[in-house]
């Protein structure tokens, strides 16, 4: 008699679908997914906030794996990260932006190579002396790898560059105010296609298109046609459909306890006129699929959207102190935020009933994100210690900050009945040698 393989649920956040690249990494996960017979439950964020939200939702439910795709470079996702490593969640980043935490794999482009190509193109185009300015994205290094890059020509010059937020607006606005400057400019590199665009823009209301050369980076589909007419020199493909494919295979073979490669990276090649007209039919024959995405995504977000309302109003301890189950013994409940009597009370409730339920050994209580605790609050954690302990559970408080340490003894408050750890790691091997 055969059984059936347990379902594989995937959740994924990504940066704002407005983006085309995202949009296109997002295509690339799903269909994939679905060859696999993966679910896959889909989310996208402008803010890093609201993606650590989303990202503790997901554990919350449960996931096998994550796909995270952050807003920008960022350290927020550590304490979650490390919940989903406790709880043998691989997390595969795309794109790249995580800079604290555990994650099983990074799959993105090789953007040195394709930073490398486009020197070697401008270099060819205009020959070994010229003046480039540079319009950075936020917290993104590629326009300092070309600068870094371009140096093997020492009469090129980097005479000028500006950050922008990712949007053609941006683009535009910078390049108008180089020229209204009268910044002597022969090319212009831009962190993102939209950006480049947007340059593209300034460079025609002036009636400079094709004086100052311009290239981008992403490979999308908007840029194409720029590339085709000769406003845009060239791109480096960034092939968002292949890194969501290739995430969804790093997290498959993760699950399955195959070793993966901490870094994946997809080919950095050109797009130019040479080859724009191939890209051209790649990027069409993806547009059905995307906007067939759109129309489910929107639809999955309507009803995942009413299921937490739901949940809002029928549970409120349990969205308030969110409970992890890591195995059959041992539950985690990260704390995070302001803390007051009430929302003490309705921790205590939510944990107790979950031991009863789960009939768990362990409880960490791990309060890394509390800065302030009072009198009120730590009683309440004395009680829970005292009522699990008549469940036959064991409650551990990790990640006590020096000035929550200092308050709880200056309040004279006796936490005899609770085990203390200065990180969840330890927390989690005292429990694992308490059942030993």
């Amino acid at each position: 008699m055969s059984t059936a393989k347990p379902a594989i649920t995937v959740g994924c956040v990504l940066n704002d679908a407005r983006f085309t690249f995202w949009s296109i990494l997002r295509h690339g996960v799903r269909s994939r997914a679905a060859e696999h017979g993966v679910t896959v439950i889909d989310q996208d964020a402008r803010t890093v906030e609201a993606q650590v939200e989303m990202v503790a939702e997901l554990l919350r439910r449960q996931v096998h794996a994550l796909i995270l795709g952050p807003v920008h470079e960022t350290s927020a996702f550590a304490q979650h990260l490390e919940l989903a490593r406790l709880a043998r969640v691989p997390v595969i980043e795309v794109d790249g932006g995580i800079l604290e935490g555990h994650v099983s794999a990074t799959v993105r482009s090789n953007e040195r190579e394709g930073l490398e190509r486009i020197a070697e193109l401008l270099t060819s185009h205009l020959g070994h002396r010229f003046r480039i300015a540079l319009i950075v994205g936020p917290n993104n290094h590629r326009a300092e790898v070309l600068a870094e890059v371009l140096r093997a020509w020492p009469h090129v010059q980097v005479v000028t560059q500006a950050v922008g937020d990712w949007t053609r607006e941006s683009g535009r606005r910078f390049t108008e105010a180089w020229l209204r400057d009268g910044q002597p400019i022969d090319a212009i590199f831009a962190a993102n296609d939209p950006m480049a665009l947007g340059a593209i823009d300034a460079l025609e209301a002036r009636d400079l298109t094709g004086k100052v050369v311009v290239a981008g980076f992403d490979g999308l589909p908007e840029a194409l046609r720029a590339i085709k007419s000769g406003h845009m020199l060239a791109t480096v493909n960034q092939d968002a459909i292949r890194i969501g494919r290739q995430a969804v295979d790093t997290a498959l073979q993760a699950l399955r306890g195959d070793p993966v490669e901490r870094l994946i990276l997809t080919p950095g090649g050109l797009i130019t006129r040479d080859n724009v007209t191939d890209a051209a039919l790649s990027a069409l024959d993806l547009l059905p699929g995307i906007m067939r995405d759109f129309i489910e995504s929107n639809a999955e977000r309507q009803r995942l959207q009413e299921e937490i309302i739901a949940a809002q109003r029928s549970t409120i301890q349990e969205l308030s102190t969110p409970i992890i189950p890591l195995d059959e013994h041992t539950l985690i409940v990260p704390l995070i935020g302001a803390i007051d009597s009430g929302r003490a009370m309705q921790m205590t409730q939510a944990i107790l009933e979950t031991i009863s339920e789960r009939h768990a050994d362990d409880v960490i209580i791990d309060i890394t994100g509390i800065s302030v605790i009072d009198t009120s609050v730590a009683n309440h954690l004395v009680q829970t210690a005292q009522a699990a302990s008549l469940l036959g559970a064991h409650v551990t408080l990790a990640g006590m900050s020096p000035e929550v340490a200092q308050t709880i003894v200056q309040l004279g408050v006796k936490l005899n009945l609770l085990t203390t750890s200065s990180n969840l790691q330890a927390a989690l091997q005292l429990a694992r040698r308490r059942r030993r």
